[in-house]
């Protein structure tokens, strides 16, 4: 350890009069065993997987109207005769921890006052606990258990906060384990052969058997003599009912049947969770999906608004598959109003990340994930285009078509539950049931067949992308092989490639006569 420059940094801390947080505790005095026992241990769990953590011992602590639990100025301190006996109280402590935690006290000094810092760095060898010992033991009556700290709470930890534990010491993901009733017979041929299609490594597929390609992805459990064992997320990407082996791995989708007698209707998607994925999609973007270009009295230009954003779907769809714990047996569900489109996950983001992190934050490079081969094949097939980007791309969409902002319901701490709310364009919402003045919005026309064609053809997701941005910076105006360079940002042969695409393929646009050659525009 780098004690002098840990050492500043624990001055600043208490400089800057910081709140006690996950990673730190102050305390007055080392007499309550108890506490520092608790907290070291609940430190060597690291469940917010911090780089270190800290208690401060001779610093007393108070609450302002902002803050709770901040180091009062001057700090009380330890006198220097007694720190050599601080600091062997501390470590005493020691065998009432199992496995054993690694962690340092030392003295410091702030201001000519001395005080102990307890440093606990990130452990392995984990989960750590107190032992039964520290319960008989007088001078600590600790309940023996597994400790966790939860924002500045010390506290046991709860049934699935252990099982969070366990996993991440042990660096265990269920789709990674073999599936305890599927094999190669129930990997689909086809379904495998598709993949390779999607995917740059489609050349390794060529003429290849079934085994063939299910060793060349890691599909097969490697003990497996018999090369028939295959793994679970195997079984979520290549079998045609992965739901059969594990148990409700499909995608619900509730809809609210606004405007008719009937109040809910349930449509499930089931298959390989990636075919789910597009399928559900491609549904939610034809039947709910809408936009209007919108044009102001007097103006002559138009723009254009969505009710929901197809970005912020397939962002956050994408992102509650490759998320989701296939063991805790329930279904991804998406709720379909006039107001919101909500997905539900039922179970929370892994440590270090919170709800509250969801919602405040645009990108999540620390994130791990449920199923990390998932994810990495969602990349490969271009459903992902970046790790960690998924949900600032999602927040950004919604700001650009001018929609209210995405947020993460906040739950009871006990609740297992990711809900992502996507809330309907409000502009839209108004034209729609005709609480905005005709005489100030028209109307131009609604674009959702016209996107369809874009998104329904068989390009990869980025020129998909890149079309619908054409179209929607573009929108009316007559346009060249310039324009496209400019918006882009590319070279005039993939711009020509663009508008070959646009005119033969796609025809969603159509020479313009009259004003030089290679001149187009939209077709409506």
């Amino acid at each position: 350890m780098d004690y002098i420059q840990i050492k500043k940094y624990a001055n600043e801390i208490l400089k800057n009069k910081t709140a006690e947080c996950s990673y730190i505790e102050y305390k007055a005095s080392e007499k309550q065993l108890d506490k520092l026992l608790k907290t070291i241990c609940a430190y060597g769990n690291n469940y917010y997987n911090n780089d270190i953590q800290y208690i401060f011992i001779g610093v007393e602590e108070e609450n302002n109207d902002e803050q709770k639990a901040i180091p009062v100025l001057p700090i009380k301190g330890i006198p220097e005769g007694r720190l050599e006996k601080c600091k062997n109280t501390i470590n005493s402590l020691r065998p009432f921890l199992y496995p054993n935690v690694e962690f340092e006290a030392v003295s410091n000094n702030l201001e000519g006052i001395s005080y102990i810092l307890v440093i606990v760095k990130r452990q392995t060898g984990g989960p750590f606990m107190v032992s039964e010992k520290a319960e008989k033991d007088k001078k600590i009556n600790l309940k023996p258990g597994r400790y966790v700290r939860v924002e500045a709470d010390t506290r046991l930890a709860r049934v699935d906060e252990e099982y969070d534990l366990l996993r991440k010491f042990s660096n265990f993901h269920f789709s990674s384990i073999e599936s305890t009733g599927a094999s190669i017979d129930d990997l689909s041929i086809d379904i495998l052969r598709e993949y390779f299609s999607k995917t740059s490594t489609r050349q390794i597929g060529d003429g290849m058997g079934k085994n063939e390609l299910a060793k060349a992805m890691d599909l097969i459990d490697k003990n497996d003599p018999m090369d028939r064992r295959v793994k679970n997320y195997a079984v979520l990407m290549f079998s045609e009912h992965p739901e059969e082996y594990i148990p409700y791995a499909y995608t619900e989708l509730i809809i609210d049947m606004f405007g008719t007698k009937r109040k809910m209707e349930s449509k499930v998607f089931k298959g390989a969770i990636w075919k789910q994925y597009y399928s559900a999609l491609e549904y939610i973007n034809i039947n709910f999906l809408n936009e209007l270009v919108i044009r102001e009295d007097g103006r002559s230009d138009n723009r254009k608004v969505a009710n929901f954003t197809y970005i912020a779907l397939e962002e956050l769809l994408a992102n509650a598959i490759v998320h989701n714990n296939y063991e805790n047996g329930k279904p991804i569900q998406i709720y379909i109003s006039e107001n919101q489109i909500n997905i539900v996950n039922y179970n929370k983001p892994l440590p270090p990340i919170r709800i509250s992190d969801l919602n405040e934050r645009t990108f999540f490079n620390e994130r791990d994930t449920e199923n990390p081969e998932i994810r990495d094949m969602f990349k490969a097939l271009g459903i992902i285009e970046s790790f960690g980007t998924g949900i600032g791309e999602a927040k950004r969409s919604m700001r650009e078509n001018g929609s209210p902002e995405l947020f993460y319901k906040v739950f009871d701490v006990n609740d297992n539950v990711t809900s992502v709310v996507i809330p309907v364009n409000d502009e839209y919402y108004e034209i729609k049931n005709g609480t905005k003045p005709k005489k100030k919005i028209w109307v131009e026309n609604e674009t959702k067949d016209f996107k369809q064609k874009i998104l329904g053809s068989g390009y990869t997701k980025k020129i998909k992308q890149n079309i619908l941005k054409l179209y929607e910076e573009i929108g009316t105006e007559v346009f060249g092989n310039s324009r496209v360079v400019n918006i882009l940002d590319c070279s005039e042969v993939t711009a020509t490639s663009y508008l070959k695409r646009m005119e033969d393929d796609l025809k969603i646009i159509v020479p313009v006569e009259g004003m030089g050659k290679g001149k187009y525009k939209f077709s409506k």
